[in-house]
């Protein structure tokens, strides 16, 4: 069974002050509030309503690197999924008593974050450039490997979010909750991270 455990408070903060009540749960606030979560691979479980009808966010984040296949990256182990198009899709493995489960392990290497390129870097050195889309790929922002001599394309960050209640309707925390716990029968997700804003506290 997946870890319950409490988002950040100043994570939380930083999402609500940018949205107001009426957007709170569209699917650019959903993109942003995973941008600020540090586990790329999660469930996350946020219910809202102080005083009136609650309602919930539910969704899956899964960030992760679509290697570059050509050239070759010489650094980079072979990963355990197959690229089809825009998405991934991953190993099935025998979960007891004939069930199945996705193994959604995400490829994200160890790399440096952020607008500014290391310094001194050494060969095969993984940056993920923030901040520059990639020209190709529209939306999707580029992991660079240098190469002794330049900064050469690795791949692309892909940071998805699978919602599966959007606040569309009245949904309290602990059902929202317990249909999170249902996923991850199905989906192998170590961490759901909730926030209870229908109290006065969190849960």
């Amino acid at each position: 069974m997946a870890q319950v455990k409490l988002l950040d408070l100043a994570v939380v903060q930083a999402w609500l002050s940018a949205w107001n009540e009426r957007d709170i749960f569209s699917d650019a606030a959903v993109r942003h509030l995973q941008s600020l979560i540090i586990d790329p691979l999660c469930l996350v479980v946020v219910t809202l309503g102080v005083g009136r009808e609650p309602r919930s966010l539910l969704f899956r984040r899964m960030k992760q690197m679509i290697p570059v296949l050509t050239p070759p990256l010489p650094a980079l182990k072979p990963t355990l999924y197959a690229v089809h198009g825009d998405d991934s899709r991953f190993q099935v493995r025998t979960a007891g008593r004939g069930e199945f489960k996705q193994d959604m392990r995400p490829f994200l290497p160890e790399m440096i974050v952020g607008p500014v390129a290391p310094v001194a870097p050494s060969v095969d050195q993984l940056w993920h450039q923030t901040g520059v889309k990639s020209e190709t790929v529209p939306k999707r922002e580029r992991v660079l490997r240098w190469d002794g001599a330049d900064w050469v394309i690795a791949g692309l960050v892909f940071d998805n979010a699978t919602i599966m209640k959007q606040g569309e309707q009245a949904c309290d925390f602990q059902e929202a909750l317990a249909s999170a716990h249902a996923t991850t029968k199905w989906l192998d997700c170590e961490f759901i991270y909730t926030y209870d804003g229908s109290t006065c506290g969190n849960a």
